[in-house]
């Protein structure tokens, strides 16, 4: 099984579109997260965690994640990368089968883990123009939509049994709703 996911680096002049792809074989059981140099291992560590705790049941196969940033990134900045680790949890429990959705090919998420399961979400009017321009679905669990039209909403997504609690986090005011 394979699929992709689209999220945001986020750099000083906005969020910029970057993919993740990856996929699940029967091969030697375990996670890997490539494209992310030292700030993978973290992060491959905290989706473990917040699986195992919340006893989930992932099949035993080999799941491979990978995060395609661009070299006009310049240097990965961990305040960025931070903003990565809600769409891997996502793209993980999907290859696992533990999601309630077909596709994740036309989706845009974003977002923080803290270990205890809050999953921190930046929102801007930038974020929203992205998914309009690229014909993408927002996952969000945050009523920050400003009228974007395709939102699927991450506690639906996730149901009961993953028991993760979000909270928004506002990237860029804007002065235009005062």
């Amino acid at each position: 099984m394979e699929t992709q996911l689209q999220s945001c680096y986020i750099t000083k002049k906005g969020p910029v579109l970057v993919s993740l792809f990856g996929y699940a074989s029967k091969s030697v059981p375990g996670l890997e997260i490539n494209g992310l140099g030292k700030y993978g291992r973290g992060i491959k560590e905290k989706v473990i965690f917040i699986t195992r705790a919340r006893g989930l049941p992932v099949p035993l196969k080999r799941f491979v994640l990978n995060v395609e940033l661009g070299d006009e990134l310049g240097y990965i900045e961990g305040s960025s990368v931070r903003w990565l680790e809600y769409p891997l949890l996502l793209h993980y429990w999907f290859l696992a089968g533990l999601l309630p959705i077909s596709t994740l090919d036309n989706c845009l998420a974003l977002g923080a883990l803290n270990p205890g399961g809050v999953v921190e979400e930046p929102f801007s009017p930038a974020i929203n123009q992205l998914c309009e321009d690229n014909g993408l679905h927002l996952i969000t669990s945050s009523d920050t939509s400003d009228g974007h039209g395709r939102i699927i909403d991450g506690r639906d997504l996730f149901g009961v049994s993953a028991r993760l609690e979000f909270k928004a986090k506002e990237l860029v005011k804007d002065t235009t709703r005062f």
